[in-house]
């Protein structure tokens, strides 16, 4: 199988990240770590500020991960449900709050990547997915469109992630914030 650079970069450079926080890690450490030339690094990232939207992809991953070991005993709504604990449990235990907020402040700005809205990532496509499977199986009303319901849900979520950086990760991010996304969702549930 072929080296991916441009993943050994994303996956060194957010290592780092957590352990020394994004201000305190160089191009130089990233290099390094992901063992590739700095020709490879600049050929992929412009600056290590580019590789702030780049959490969108370990997110992606993590997703990809979650949805193979899924419980298919339970329903559509209540899987989604467990991907949003899994998620939260993950970012609250492994991505330092200050990184969270860094991503977050770069989606601010016009000319910055815009990582987290862009509906072409995985996020985007296994929701959807979830969605329009769980209309087909009647536990999603289909007056409102699968992308609809997943923009919504995807406020919600991101919303929550602010908060909780608002907040200094002092609040529990899985808890209270898993139960209010679950409400967005369940305003699209169909009642039996």
């Amino acid at each position: 199988m072929p080296r991916d650079a441009r993943n050994d970069i994303v996956h060194a450079s957010w290592e780092l990240f957590r352990t020394q926080g994004f201000r305190h890690t160089t191009v130089d450490q990233i290099i390094a770590r992901a063992g590739i030339a700095k020709g490879t690094f600049y050929h992929h990232f412009q600056s290590k500020s580019k590789l702030l939207g780049t959490l969108s992809d370990i997110f992606d991953d993590k997703y990809r991960k979650l949805e193979t070991g899924l419980d298919q005993s339970l329903s559509i709504v209540d899987q989604i449900k467990s991907l949003n604990i899994a998620m939260f449990t993950f970012i609250q235990d492994t991505v330092p709050v200050d990184l969270l907020r860094e991503l977050l402040a770069s989606q601010l700005s016009p000319r910055g990547d815009r990582s987290l809205v862009n509906h072409d990532r995985y996020y985007f496509a296994i929701h959807r997915k979830f969605v329009a499977r769980g209309q087909e199986a009647g536990e999603f009303t289909s007056d409102v469109s699968a992308h609809d319901i997943v923009r919504l849900y995807a406020m919600a979520e991101r919303s929550m992630l602010y908060d909780w950086c608002l907040h200094q990760g002092a609040q529990p991010l899985v808890g209270e914030p898993n139960r209010i996304v679950a409400g967005v969702l369940d305003q699209f549930v169909t009642s039996d």
